[in-house]
Order: C-alpha cells, then sequence, then structure tokens
C-alpha cells in the first residue's frame, strides 16, 4: 500500500526536516492571511453578531488565498508558490491593517448573544442535516462510497482539483475528454490543490471532504444574516419598533426561518461538497457589500465596491453560474449608478466605464460555453424552472414593491431572475438549460431580504381578517384553509429538494470503490503522465479523474465530455465491439478494465502492467 495515500499522521514514512520546515512555514502564512481576514471583516462592516463577524472572515480568507493561487498559476507559474503567498498575504494585512482605525468590534451594540442564538439555531440545523450526507459518501473503512449528487458535481469538483495538482497554470485539459479543451473556470480547485499541496497533504486531501463540508457550512450559513443586518438594520433606538412589531425576537425568529426556507429550497447546495458549495459564502458576502456600496457616497464607497467587484472576478473566474450572477451584480450597481442624476457627472462617467469592463469580462468568461439560438421551450428543465419559480414569484413580486425602498437588491433581483427565463429560452446547449433554474434560485438568495415586510404585512393583514374582524364561521374556516393551501405550495419546493436528497441516500444504489481498485489507481497515478490519455468505461462511476487527475478518452452522457464519435467508439468497444476497441486503442495509452468488462476485450496483443482482484491495466502502445 502506498503510504502517501493516507491520512496525515496514518503514512508509513514520517516527514523529513525540511518537509515541517515548509509545513510550519505555510502554517505562519495561513496565520498572516486569517489575521488579514479578521481584520478585513471589521473593517468593512460593523457587525451585530459574532458568527458574522467570522463568517465574513472566512469568506475574505478563502478569497485572499484564491486570489494568490490565480496569480500564481495565471502569471507566475514558474515562482516558487510558497513565496507567491508569502508576499501576498504580507500584502492583504498590510492593506487591512492600514485601514484599522475604522474596524469595529462586533459587540459593539448590546444583544449579540441573542441575534447570535438564531444563527446558531440555522447552522446547526444545516450541520445535522449534512451528517447523513457526510457519513454515507467518501471513505468509510476501506471503501470509497458514492451515493448520489456526490456521484456528479463532487466528483467533477474533486476530479478538477485532482488534475490541478499536475498542472502549474490553471487546469485547460479536459480530464473527462481526452485532455481537449476545457470549458470551465478552475481558479477554485487550483486553489485548493494549492492549499493542500502546502500543507503537505496534496491527493490524499479526499480523507478530508467531510471536514470541509462542515467548514464550509459554518463560513457560508452566517452570512445570509450579515445579509439580512445589511438590508435592514435593527433601529438603534430600542424603544422604537422595527416593522411595527414590538418583540426583535419576532424579528430574528422570522429571519431564521426564511433563511431555512432558503437553504431548503437548494438543500443539495449546502451540503454536497461541489464547486458552488464553497463558493455560495463569496457570493453572500458580495451581494451584502454590492448592497452597502449601492446607498454609499463619496470616497465611502470605494472600499466595499473594491472588495466587491474583487469577490466578483474570483467567483468569475471560478463557476459558469455562480460568476454569471456576481458579473451581473456588479454590472447592475453600475447601472444604477449611471442613471442617478444625483450623482456627480465625473462619477456616472467612471461606472459607465466600469459597465462596458463588467460587460467584456462577462463576455470573455462565457466563450465556448454559452450560445444562444431562437426561442424554445425545455420540457425536461421546465419541471425544475416551475419548482425554482413558486418561491422566486414571490421574491420578484416583494421586489416590484420594494424598487423605491431598496432599489439595488429589487432591480438585481429582478434582472437576475430575468436572466434565468432568458437562459432557458434561447440557450442553445441542453446543459445550459438545465442550469437556468439555478439563475432564478440566485435570484430568491438576492431578494430573500425583501420578503420580510412582505410577510410581516401579510401576517397582518391575515390576522386582521380571520382573527379581528367579526365574520361567519365559514368565511374564517374557508380563509384558514386557503392560508394552509398557501403556505403548502409555498413550502413544496423545499420538500421536493431535501427529500430528493435523502432519497438517494435511500433508494440509489451507490458506487463502491474497494481497495482493491484503488491499488489499481495508485499505480495508474504512479506510472501515467498528466499527458497520458486512459481508456475505461465511459459509465459512471468517473473513477480514474477522482483519484488520480489522469484523464479517460470519453464519457458518456456527460457534460463535459464531448459526445462525439469517439464517445460513440468507446461505449461499443467497452460493449464487445472489437473494431470499435482497436479504433479507441489508438487515441490512449492504458486500458482499464474490471471484472465486469475485462472478458469483453481482445487484450491477447495488449502488454499487462498490473493487476489487482477488481482492476487490470494494459499498456496499449
Amino acid at each position: 500500500m502506498r503510504g502517501g495515500d493516507l491520512p496525515a499522521g496514518q503514512a508509513g514514512s514520517p516527514l523529513s526536516k525540511g518537509e515541517k520546515y515548509s509545513i510550519l512555514h505555510f502554517m505562519f502564512e495561513l496565520i498572516i492571511f486569517a489575521a488579514a481576514a479578521l481584520f478585513g471583516s471589521g473593517v468593512l462592516f460593523a457587525h451585530t453578531r459574532i458568527l458574522t463577524y467570522i463568517a465574513l472572515a472566512g469568506a475574505l480568507f478563502q478569497a485572499q488565498i484564491m486570489a494568490a493561487s490565480f496569480i500564481a498559476r495565471a502569471y507566475l507559474p514558474t515562482q516558487d508558490r510558497d513565496s507567491v503567498f508569502l508576499v501576498a498575504g504580507i500584502i492583504f494585512l498590510t492593506i487591512w491593517a492600514s485601514l484599522y482605525k475604522q474596524w469595529t468590534s462586533p459587540y459593539k451594540t448590546p444583544g449579540s448573544g441573542m441575534r447570535d442564538a438564531f444563527v446558531g439555531i440555522v447552522l446547526l440545523l444545516v450541520l445535522a442535516g449534512a451528517y447523513p450526507i457526510v457519513k454515507s459518501n467518501g471513505f468509510i473503512g476501506e471503501e470509497f462510497v458514492l451515493h448520489g449528487f456526490y456521484n456528479g458535481d463532487v466528483v467533477t469538483f474533486a476530479s478538477l482539483i485532482q488534475k490541478s495538482f499536475d498542472t502549474t497554470g490553471l487546469v485547460t485539459q479536459n480530464p473527462f475528454s481526452g485532455n481537449g479543451s476545457l470549458e470551465y473556470p478552475t481558479v477554485l480547485h487550483g486553489t485548493f490543490a494549492d492549499f493542500f499541496t502546502l500543507l503537505g497533504i496534496g491527493k490524499d486531501w479526499l480523507y478530508y471532504l467531510g471536514i470541509m463540508t462542515y467548514a464550509g457550512i459554518f463560513f457560508t450559513i452566517p452570512l445570509f444574516f450579515l445579509l439580512w443586518d445589511t438590508i435592514w438594520p435593527q433601529p438603534a433606538n430600542p424603544a422604537e419598533r422595527w416593522f411595527g412589531v414590538p418583540s426583535r425576537v419576532y424579528i430574528y425568529a422570522l429571519q431564521a426561518l426564511l433563511t431555512l426556507f432558503a437553504i431548503g429550497i437548494s438543500f443539495d447546495s449546502f451540503t454536497y461538497p461541489q464547486s458552488h458549495f464553497f463558493l455560495m459564502g463569496l457570493e453572500l458576502a458580495a451581494i451584502a457589500l454590492f448592497a452597502r456600496s449601492a446607498v454609499a457616497i463619496g470616497t465611502t464607497q470605494i472600499l466595499s465596491i473594491t472588495t466587491a467587484g474583487i469577490l466578483a472576478a474570483i467567483l468569475l473566474l471560478s463557476n459558469s453560474v455562480t460568476g454569471t450572477v456576481a458579473a451581473a451584480l456588479a454590472g447592475i450597481l453600475c447601472f444604477i449608478r449611471v442613471f442617478d442624476k444625483k450623482r456627480s457627472v465625473r462619477e456616472r462617467a467612471i461606472f459607465l466605464a466600469l459597465g462596458f469592463c463588467v460587460l467584456i469580462a462577462i463576455k470573455a468568461a462565457a466563450v465556448g460555453r454559452t450560445e444562444l439560438n431562437n426561442p424554445h421551450f425545455s420540457v425536461s428543465s421546465a419541471g425544475e424552472m416551475i419548482r425554482a419559480g413558486l418561491p422566486v414569484f414571490a421574491v420578484l413580486l416583494a421586489s416590484i414593491f420594494s424598487l423605491s425602498r431598496k432599489q439595488y437588491i429589487a432591480i438585481a433581483s429582478l434582472l437576475v431572475g430575468v436572466l434565468g427565463f432568458v437562459t432557458f429560452a434561447l440557450s442553445s446547449r441542453a446543459i445550459v438549460t438545465e442550469n437556468a433554474s439555478r439563475f432564478l434560485y440566485h435570484s430568491f438568495l438576492i431578494g430573500l431580504p425583501l420578503l420580510l415586510p412582505f410577510i410581516i404585512q401579510a401576517i397582518y393583514s391575515i390576522r386582521r381578517e380571520l382573527m379581528l374582524t367579526l365574520r361567519p364561521l365559514s368565511e374564517v374556516i374557508a380563509g384558514w384553509i386557503g392560508v394552509v393551501c398557501i403556505l403548502g405550495i409555498l413550502v413544496l419546493p423545499v420538500g421536493i429538494s431535501v427529500g430528493s436528497t435523502y432519497l438517494s441516500l435511500v433508494k440509489s444504489e451507490p458506487y463502491r470503490i474497494n481497495l482493491a481498485t484503488r491499488t489499481a489507481l495508485w499505480w495508474l497515478g504512479d506510472h501515467a503522465t498528466p499527458q497520458d490519455v486512459i481508456i475505461t468505461s465511459p459509465e459512471a462511476p468517473y473513477i480514474v479523474p477522482l483519484f488520480t487527475g489522469v484523464s479517460v478518452l470519453r464519457l458518456h452522457d456527460y457534460w463535459l465530455s464531448a459526445q462525439d464519435e469517439t464517445m460513440n467508439d468507446t461505449v461499443t468497444a467497452f460493449s464487445g465491439d472489437k473494431d470499435a476497441q482497436e479504433r479507441v486503442m489508438q487515441q490512449g495509452k492504458y486500458l482499464v478494465l474490471n471484472a465486469a468488462n475485462k472478458d469483453s476485450w481482445d487484450t491477447s496483443k495488449l502488454k499487462k502492467v498490473f493487476e489487482a482482484p477488481d482492476a487490470i491495466v494494459y499498456n496499449t502502445q
């Protein structure tokens, strides 16, 4: 067994003095990044909750690491990565520390403990919901188990990280399509690869996937409440009624319920370690910063706009949908500024120029990924659009009524919602059309705070009509039935999302990768070069790129794999077609067979280079 593929502390060979020094050096760099993030969190916002302060610091920490990794991979690929991170950390710390006079304590205002309690309740519920998912996936004993979503987006996320370990720059070669062109942004994946390399873990990071999930939840969920505090700050006067409600606790409770509702609509996004899961915190931080910038004036807006713009750029370089939404947030702020006659001509001109820069950035990032065509209706994607559209309808309605009070959030929610419908109706690619509902969900996240006064007014109206107004019993009963039906319809998407997530754990047959198969993959990872292409079963699970980062020739019905003649040959080759086998063997260096398909291949002319009970590796060249 290869010791390097065990978690730290369980490997066979001890670390050398040089490796120990390198890890300690990187730990020192992490402390610098963390200190900078803690400074930055208190500089950007006057937090009223300690958990939002820590969560924003976590988002800034991640953003700083990602920025350093992007610079290292995109512009300094030959430089020592450790030195680049050290210099970047010092720069970030210097910038934030220089603004120490603007730093405020999260306990500056009284009552933070009560406010944090509601954040903690939501946090614990989400962590509890993630626990069975984490425990049912990943390494379980000697097996690596994949249920449901873990076999899709999680494998994609992990495989691109593994590929990043063997790539000095950003990954541009497609590990799922024979090293062809990869049309997917990989800054996030490169960052994780750099982080685990400098930490001395390397490709063994899969052992820590569960810890990463819990950490991602901890640093994401409180940022919903930062958005609440930014859009609807609590009145400074304790005697003043907030939304006409006599008790602050009622407002905190309603915020918590709406946050749980938002999480429940897309439950897998907050419990499965996929790309957008690790970017949700950055997006929520960007929304809060843009919303704060929208009402700022003069030079006070420079810091928040700059930080929000950097977060948007990082998101654009890390995920297609989330990045497009972040870029749209930046563009919408520019759009509002240009038409704001209260601003100076100079400021409006600057934002006009910035708006054009945002458009150019979106266009450059979308090359090869988004194609618009004639209007059409996708039946296969309509169900997801309707499910996402139910709660979004309420948000869009609230946005229309809030245009004059919360202009930026209302316009942003409306336009991102429109973006979802445009993508659904005009995209010529099935995978893009299927992701259109995600734009609707992001529209819901942006406009979520606008539901607070909307719902409070609805509660008061229902109370007045059904409890305080003298009516016949028949009307009261019918009214309450109507209220229950409306709540049931709105909660239905939550039940579908949470139910389908857990259904995959109960009903779907898990994929189990045993130790013998992983031994063959270890051999492959040690002997194959990053440029080699592996011929293996095109059906899930996609374990070769997952564990090695080495590219496979083609995958069947997979959005990142070209669905061409080579894919057809690969499918028919594993069905036993001898001619197809001859054709595909010319396009790969190694052939990996398992017990299910080894008898369908003619391997008499091939050289066997490794054999395990459940996997055989042949050299085809």
